[in-house]
């Protein structure tokens, strides 16, 4: 009698445990639904973040390219000016001031990848967009370092180009002043003062190509990143 009260209550007692752990799993079943709920949620919220991010920079990248192509015609219409045979020299300097001497930096305004970065939320996301938009954030931290080392030689250039007297190229300021151009020794002074210009012109516009080439391999890259989000939106 006594053994058929433990055995029922031994099994009373499994069956308790049972229930015990059949409702811890079902509360951590729900806990993990809700917690996977939410990072779908963030998740969306991101991709739609990372949709208008990648726009924008290639809004960004394209009104930067349209600027240095603007100077890059400048600097071809200067090349073919020398097509003409004997030029004066007033026209060779008056040639040479139009082209572009503004330096273009480039520096992206979007922060979402950078977010998701410095938040550990970047692991919520799909392994392949986390592969590629880590690739294109490396590739444009890497032509916003390129830009500024470039434009670092260039500046160089310039500063070269003014040590030399190139501020006298733009002879409009000095109307009907041969003394003051006799003093200064500027008929001495041109031939550097052209080949520094030149120097730094050449130097400015392979910069600006590489930009552009540049800037392109990384619009077509956000344009393929755009279309694995929209697809990963549909699911």
């Amino acid at each position: 009698m006594e053994q058929n009260k433990t055995s029922k209550y031994f099994k009373y007692a499994i069956g308790e445990i049972v229930l015990v752990v059949i409702g811890i799993l079902i509360a951590l079943s729900i806990n993990n639904w809700n917690q996977s709920r939410k990072e779908n949620i963030l998740a969306k919220n991101y991709y739609n973040r990372l949709l208008s991010d990648l726009k924008a920079d290639k809004a960004y990248a394209n009104r930067y390219i349209s600027r240095v192509d603007s100077s890059l015609v400048l600097y071809d219409n200067y090349r073919k000016s020398y097509n003409k045979p004997n030029l004066s020299l007033a026209e060779i300097i008056q040639n040479l001031g139009t082209n572009d001497v503004n330096t273009f930096h480039i520096e992206y305004k979007t922060k979402t990848i950078e977010t998701l970065i410095n938040t550990g939320d970047l692991q919520i996301l799909t392994p392949k967009i986390i592969d590629v938009i880590t690739e294109y954030n490396g590739s444009k931290n890497q032509i916003e370092i390129l830009a500024r080392d470039n434009n670092e030689d260039v500046n160089d250039l310039l500063k070269n180009l003014a040590l030399k007297g190139g501020v006298l190229l733009n002879i409009k300021n000095y109307p009907n002043q041969p003394e003051l151009f006799k003093k200064l020794d500027f008929d001495d002074r041109i031939p550097d003062m052209i080949i520094a210009f030149e120097s730094y012109v050449i130097w400015k516009q392979a910069v600006n190509r590489t930009s552009i080439k540049e800037l392109t391999k990384i619009n077509k890259t956000a344009d393929s990143i755009i279309e694995i989000i929209k697809l990963e939106l549909k699911k």
